[in-house]
């Protein structure tokens, strides 16, 4: 008779079977002890202890921030190569017949609370240049100067930013293809419609009334049903950003709103924050003189850079996409009128969670714009960058700057004089 444990059941047998016995919990027990592991835990012996787990995570780390991250092949290597040097110093504890598995580099991260295995974000070349801590080191410098002079409330720090709204097909479906087959292509036209979304919220979850660029004469009867007290449609051309439409919103809905904001507030004379990128259209130093004289400070990001310094870029809108492209829906070939009225219908809605206030406090605190916050962005990226672009001239330079600085004005006005004479 033999009292044998298999898989947490006490079992009482005859004869013991060698496949069973192998199975047993005093076999597991005395092949942790000799392999290395604690009692009780399953799996094969460890291939690497604390301090070669210490030289491979410290290896992923500083490549991370050199900004070439190791992919699964890459740590795999590595791995081979910290094992093998295992095996040339004839360490007692190593199977020379160990190897590194392909899935070994992932169980690595997911029992490591230091790593993670994730998708690289998609990004362009002229944004990867600026994905760095030299590149934004200056902006952030700037923006933290600011802070400790000003002392500025998070009611009254805001941003604004605009995000396409896609009027054709270009609203894709997911499509059923074989296994190893390609899911094929989306033909667009090249001059597609295009309609645009202007959003500005400050950091304490407040938002100023939103406004639907819609490219039209006259505003169809199927978006009146949009315009209440938090959206407003304007009529354009072409449904993109101008220059003459930009004075009508930063005049209209920014500075009216801030304004208006601080009297509600009781904070008439605090100074003001507003945050915004350095679109084409923002390039007129008259607007920013009435910014000024209203002691609101404007600071530009530096080009390219939004998807890590905007909140409303990254965490807003992020939100918005997400929501509008689960909710609508629209028949292929469907007339403009059906495809206006979809549109109308969802965006509403999706407006309205993109900037729960929630949404947007969190966003902001994602970005290192606010007090004391930049070094935890900062520290997350690359200290130089992985590829250097040409700078461009050909344009006064507004990028990374206070813009309402009356040096910087005064410069810019007659840089802009120069241009029109």
């Amino acid at each position: 008779m033999a009292r044998i444990v298999v898989d947490g059941h006490v079992r009482i047998v005859d004869a013991i079977n060698s496949k069973e016995f192998s199975r047993s919990a005093v076999i597991r027990a005395v092949s942790a002890v000799e392999s290395g592991r604690d009692v009780g835990k399953s799996g094969r012996p460890e291939l690497f202890y604390e301090d070669d787990k210490n030289i491979i995570v410290g290896v992923i780390k500083n490549e991370s921030l050199s900004g070439t991250s190791l992919n699964a092949k890459r740590t795999r290597e590595l791995m081979e190569s910290v094992l093998s040097d295992k095996k040339r110093r004839s360490e007692t504890d190593v199977d020379e017949n160990s190897s590194v598995s392909k899935s070994y580099p992932y169980l690595f991260a997911k029992r490591n609370s230091e790593l993670k295995a994730s998708m690289p974000r998609n990004v362009d070349i002229q944004r990867l240049s600026v994905s760095n801590q030299q590149a934004l080191l200056r902006f952030y410098e700037l923006l933290q100067n600011l802070h400790n002079s000003h002392h500025y409330s998070p009611s009254l720090i805001f941003d604004t930013d605009e995000s396409s709204l896609r009027l054709s097909d270009s609203f894709k479906n997911l499509v059923i293809h074989p296994t190893g087959v390609p899911a094929g292509f989306h033909t667009t036209p090249t001059n597609m419609p295009n309609a645009t979304l202007v959003v500005a919220a400050a950091a304490d979850g407040y938002s100023l009334k939103s406004i639907v660029l819609w490219p039209c004469h006259k505003l169809p009867k199927e978006m009146r049903v949009l315009l209440s007290a938090f959206i407003d449609v304007w009529d354009n051309k072409d449904g993109w950003m101008t220059e003459s439409i930009f004075q009508r919103y930063a005049e209209e809905v920014l500075l009216t709103g801030i304004i208006e904001r601080r009297k509600i507030l009781m904070k008439t004379n605090e100074r003001c924050l507003l945050l915004l990128d350095s679109h084409s259209s923002r390039a007129q130093p008259d607007i920013w003189q009435k910014f000024a004289d209203n002691n609101i400070d404007v600071v530009t990001f530096i080009p390219h850079s939004s998807h890590i310094t905007q909140p409303l870029d990254r965490g807003v809108f992020a939100v918005f996409k997400k929501c509008i492209n689960s909710l609508f829906f629209v028949p292929p070939d469907s007339s403009i009128s059906l495809r206006r009225e979809a549109i109308s219908n969802v965006l509403p809605q999706a407006l309205q969670t993109e900037l729960l206030p929630v949404t947007v406090v969190s966003s902001f605190m994602k970005n290192g714009v606010l007090l004391n916050e930049w070094n935890s962005v900062l520290s997350t990226l690359p200290k130089e960058p992985s590829v250097t672009l040409k700078k461009r001239t050909h344009r006064f330079d507004f990028f990374g700057k206070i813009i309402t600085e009356q040096k910087f004005l005064e410069e810019w006005k007659k840089e802009k004089k120069m241009k029109e004479d």
